[in-house]
């Protein structure tokens, strides 16, 4: 297999999704760590103008965008699938996706994960307001994906898809804060 170079900061869930996709694809990588706040530098803007991780870069073709990332690989490598061949399932994966891009990783992100965990390791005090504006949204997000999870056990169909790759990430974190008893079903 060719080469696939994962530029990522440990720790990041988005990094943590494109790793998680490249193991269960058995595909061997490289993880190039990018320091937090060395992707505002110009050597990291090279690969992602956005100054964002994870970029994939597979023999000189790099792609940004976990979404895309997670997307390209499945295509490479198409076996197992990460993608849902039922449409139904795969509206619901791709809903389940909306969801962590622009409500639950935003509110848990920075603020719950980012309030208790992320702040108190580098000496700092959460911010209590940030947290608890967090909690309504996250708890929503929550509700949604356990709606859409239902009495199986993925989001989207019988097996592993690149929603439950891009959700579990943020539910590990959560799951390390005291706010998590709030979420409990």
């Amino acid at each position: 297999m060719s080469r696939m170079i994962v530029y990522g900061t440990p720790g990041s869930t988005y990094t943590w999704s494109a790793e998680i996709a490249l193991v269960e694809k058995k595909i061997p990588y490289e993880l190039v760590e990018v320091a937090f706040g060395a992707h505002l530098l110009p050597p990291h803007r090279e690969r992602h103008p956005f100054a964002k991780v994870p970029v994939l870069d597979h023999d000189g073709f790099r792609v940004y965008e976990t979404q895309a990332i997670l997307r390209y690989l499945d295509q490479v490598v198409p076996s197992p699938p990460l993608q849902p061949s039922d449409p139904r399932d795969a509206a619901r994966m791709n809903q389940a996706i909306g969801i962590v891009d622009w409500y639950f990783w935003r509110a848990a992100g920075p603020g719950i994960v980012g309030q208790r965990l992320f702040a108190a390791a580098r000496g700092l005090a959460p911010d209590e307001a940030v947290v608890q504006a967090a909690v309504p949204v996250v708890r929503t997000s929550l509700s949604e994906l356990d709606r859409f999870l239902g009495d199986r056990q993925f989001l989207a169909g019988d097996r592993l898809t690149l929603a439950d790759i891009m959700v579990l990430p943020i539910v590990r974190y959560l799951q390390l804060t005291p706010e998590a008893s709030l979420f409990d079903p």
